[in-house]
């Protein structure tokens, strides 16, 4: 909820997936109170609330598997503010049957995009890794030439690195 443009980095992040996708599912956990006021009267953004944030990640996943009405979903944090068009629409366009990982020189990154199919699969699994459960399934990466799929701002140096450079 750092400032960011004219909102904040959460808003920057939402503003970036509605570029390729008419609804979102924000799973909320710390804080969750305070995104159901912000993004209540948004139609196209579903906030659901994961009361085992403290899990981790894989709750967080559950949580949005139980919501997914369409055959496919990109999974990606609040905190990489800077994705393109063009990135969701470079994974969009070599979807499959698998879960497809962005790279970057090497590195891998976010949007991932996963079949509906596998993340409802999630929920017959006990907690762990969400890139674990990912990566036990069939999956692909892709080269995407775009350094901003590595960059969540995460830390107060990578917050100021954000305020500079975008």
């Amino acid at each position: 909820m750092l400032p960011y443009k004219q909102g904040t980095i959460l808003d920057a992040s939402i503003e970036n997936a509605r570029q390729f996708c008419r609804r979102l599912i924000l799973v909320a956990g710390f804080r969750a109170d305070e995104l159901i006021e912000r993004y209540k009267n948004d139609a196209d953004i579903l906030v659901v609330v994961n009361d085992n944030y403290k899990q981790g990640l894989f709750s967080s996943l559950q949580c949005a598997a139980r919501q997914i009405t369409h055959d496919y979903c990109f999974i990606t944090h609040g905190d990489i503010p800077c994705l393109s068009y063009d990135v969701f629409h470079q994974l969009w366009h070599k979807r499959g049957p698998y879960t497809l990982f962005p790279c970057y020189q090497g590195n891998g990154g976010h949007p991932v995009l996963v079949p509906a199919a596998r993340l409802r699969e999630s929920l017959d699994h006990q907690a762990g890794s969400m890139r674990e459960f990912l990566l036990s399934g069939e999956y692909r990466y892709l080269n995407i030439c775009d350094s901003s799929i590595l960059f969540d701002v995460d830390t107060p140096e990578a917050y100021q690195e954000l305020i500079k450079q975008y």
